[in-house]
């Protein structure tokens, strides 16, 4: 396979007349192990939370406060008796806090939400009304975030719970606290039963807020949304990514990552350079781990972090920033088990390498050889390649996947100067289709070779 030629990037160099335009490199990420540390909740438990009337809970998405402190949201909570039976002192969510950023070790509480008795109380209560389908069952929080002194959550008010890995919903709403989470207030921000934005993650990146949400249950694909920290409350300000922009309307917004996603959460490495989305693939009962340069991809194939065989009915796979090691080579997350109905700290450990190829600089001048961008990116079946050539050249373009293994020969041709374009498939040499995931496309004219990531889903 002819290699990408190494320069530093925003540099132009000529040799025999022809010259290189700037790369910069491309990597790719994979998942070395993964284990768990520890059971977080529950009696016993690292925090034997019995002592707040928590005996079985679940979930346990993460957001920090401007106090320093790291809060922990939990899905509906049973005091005792505990599992397995679960049926004392329901509460629909609860939250506990903790100063400790260390993970390694386990992750200890500092306290709980509480009521005036001392036990672990609701945020937001739900109705606890028959699962019929006829009213609310429960409200189950999805995210949280802290902007100033002021904590917010996004929770969907659950209307029937269905066959595995099914349920209907009401809305997903906003609500929030100016007191350090001891009593929250109700907005009008809402999510009818059919938005694709009923559960999901939040991350800061640019000055806005990313939401990436799925649907109700664990089938569903994920969109993206953005808004102004400043924002959250004005339901107008909300941008929803449209697969080259961003648009006001949330009917706009295209799939960026397939199904089935449940469960997600999504947060910046820095050691792998990329943004990590973890979450439950419900038909192979898998935790599974993606990656992206950008919030809104391409997103890559993905990659089994954990599966039912060693931890039966798990779900759930909840990352926070402060929880990582080594610039985020170890990565601890979240995990919940319906047997034991409790949470589990885990770790998972990544490992980085370049591919052997580039992805062009942005910043090409036009009479030089370009590989542009593709359009569609993400795209499905289709999408179509361009590229631009000051001088006329033979030109190669092959698709990779991320290890650097050759799939196709698009086009091995001279060509004249001038633009050109050439329709993938999305088949591999033998027409045959590949499986939905990242691909980079390979542009070699003369000495010139550059190449960008293609994102194809099903």
């Amino acid at each position: 396979m002819e290699k990408s030629i190494p320069v530093k990037k925003s540099v132009g160099i000529v040799i025999s007349g022809l010259l290189l335009i700037a790369t910069n490199p491309l990597l790719s990420q994979e998942i070395i192990s993964a284990s768990q540390i520890g059971q977080l909740t529950g009696q016993p438990s690292m925090n034997n939370t019995g002592s707040v009337n928590v005996y079985g809970t679940d979930l346990g998405s993460m957001f920090l406060h401007s106090n320093g402190k790291i809060y922990f949201l939990f899905g509906d909570t049973f005091g005792s008796p505990g599992p397995p039976s679960s049926s004392g002192y329901w509460r629909s969510n609860t939250m506990a806090f903790t100063t400790d950023t260390t993970a390694s070790d386990g992750i200890i509480f500092d306290a709980w939400i509480t009521d005036s008795s001392g036990m672990a109380k609701a945020l937001v209560e739900g109705d606890h009304a028959p699962n019929d389908g006829t009213g609310e069952v429960t409200k189950i929080v999805t995210a949280g975030f802290s902007v100033g002194q002021r904590q917010f959550i996004w929770f969907m008010s659950v209307k029937q719970w269905g066959n595995p890995g099914q349920w209907e919903v009401n809305y997903s709403k906003i609500a929030y606290s100016d007191d350090n989470g001891n009593t929250w207030n109700l907005t009008e921000i809402q999510h009818t039963d059919t938005s694709n934005f009923i559960q999901v993650a939040v991350a800061a990146h640019n000055g806005y807020l990313y939401i990436w949400g799925i649907p109700a249950g664990r089938f569903g694909s994920v969109k993206l949304a953005r808004v102004l920290p400043g924002d959250i409350l004005d339901g107008s300000s909300y941008q929803y990514y449209n697969g080259s922009g961003w648009s006001n309307n949330e009917n706009d917004a295209v799939i960026i990552v397939p199904s089935p996603v449940g469960e997600l959460s999504v947060i910046w490495n820095p050691y792998l350079q990329s943004w990590l989305m973890m979450y439950l693939n419900e038909n192979k009962a898998c935790i599974e781990a993606r990656f992206a340069p950008q919030p809104q991809g391409p997103w890559s194939a993905p990659e089994t972090v954990v599966c039912s065989d060693r931890y039966p009915a798990l779900y759930g796979a909840y990352m926070h920033e402060k929880y990582m090691d080594n610039n985020g080579e170890t990565v601890y997350f979240l995990m919940s088990q319906y047997g034991p109905y409790n949470v589990f700290l885990m770790k998972a450990k990544f490992r980085r390498k370049e591919t052997g190829l580039s992805e062009a600089d942005s910043s090409v001048p036009d009479d030089y050889p370009a590989l542009l961008p593709n359009y569609p990116n993400p795209f499905n079946p289709t999408t179509t390649l361009r590229y631009r050539l000051g001088r006329p050249a033979f030109v190669t373009i092959e698709i990779f996947n991320p290890k650097g293994e050759r799939i196709a020969v698009l086009l091995n041709e001279s060509r004249p100067k001038g633009n050109g374009q050439i329709v993938w498939y999305g088949k591999n040499e033998a027409g045959e289709p590949v499986a939905p995931g990242i691909y980079i496309c390979k542009m070699t004219a003369g000495m010139f070779s550059s190449a960008r990531k293609l994102v194809l889903i099903r």
